[in-house]
């Protein structure tokens, strides 16, 4: 295996998504080869050096992407002390792969999640860069007016930076369909909350090619080689 990036080598073994990985490594719970890695330039060879995190050395897991139809009050974490429950307790026990979800879904909110052990594809996945596209079905406290509604898709600014929604469309009186391609916390609360309206259910509909259908809640699926594929190709990095 060539040479790569330490967060690269933790990434593709399943720990996390690059970015968290990246966290790990400075934090000083990565060794290679009994010592304590801080650089995140870092260069390894996974099949030569020994990487260990938290003490453990990387395991070589096949990667596996799993989507799940996430009810409500469930925290999108692998692990939370603070958390009454975690999505990782509706995996299935056959899936023994340390899976980890892509992006979030707040505590309050349904539908589809993403988990896999695929580091580098949930870094692209989520990286505003590459822009893949999320529906969203969301159901207000009333009737969403035109003028709101042309300031959802013209944006407004939140404390991090400015946000909208790429398209809205009209679902029934008090419940509209939402194109986002990014995804921050709470996003979509609060840039109803900036045109005064208060969001009641909010339902992840779509992932780039993925759609939940008719996936009961707290259920869940193995993707299908086609979808992986979809998926990878969207999230590609450009020549």
């Amino acid at each position: 295996m060539a040479s790569m990036r330490i967060a690269r080598a933790l990434a593709l073994a399943g720990i996390a998504a690059r970015r968290k990985c990246e966290a790990f490594i400075l934090e000083g719970l990565v060794t290679v080869n009994g010592e304590t890695v801080l650089d995140l330039g870092r260069q390894v060879e996974p099949d030569k050096d020994e990487i260990r995190f938290r003490g453990k050395p990387l395991s070589s897991e096949q990667p596996v992407y799993f989507m799940l139809h996430k009810p409500v009050g469930y925290t999108t974490t692998v692990s939370d002390p603070h958390a009454e429950k975690t999505v990782i307790e509706l995996l299935p026990p056959e899936i023994k792969a340390r899976l980890f979800p892509v992006g979030r879904l707040d505590r309050d909110s349904t539908g589809l999640l993403l988990f896999t052990n695929d580091g580098d594809l949930a870094n692209r996945l989520t990286h505003p860069r590459y822009g893949v596209g999320k529906w969203y079905e969301v159901t207000l406290d009333r009737p969403l007016d035109p003028a709101a509604r042309a300031r959802v898709l013209r944006g407004v600014r939140l404390e991090e930076g400015p946000a909208r929604a790429e398209k809205v469309e009209a679902v029934s009186a008090r419940t509209v369909r939402l194109l986002l391609r990014e995804g921050r916390k709470r996003e979509i609360r609060r840039i109803f909350q900036q045109v005064g309206y208060k969001v009641e259910a909010l339902c992840r509909t779509d992932f780039g090619p993925l759609k939940l259908g008719n996936l009961p809640p707290a259920k869940g699926r193995l993707l299908t080689p086609a979808e992986v594929a979809h998926l990878k190709r969207l999230s590609a990095p450009s020549v």
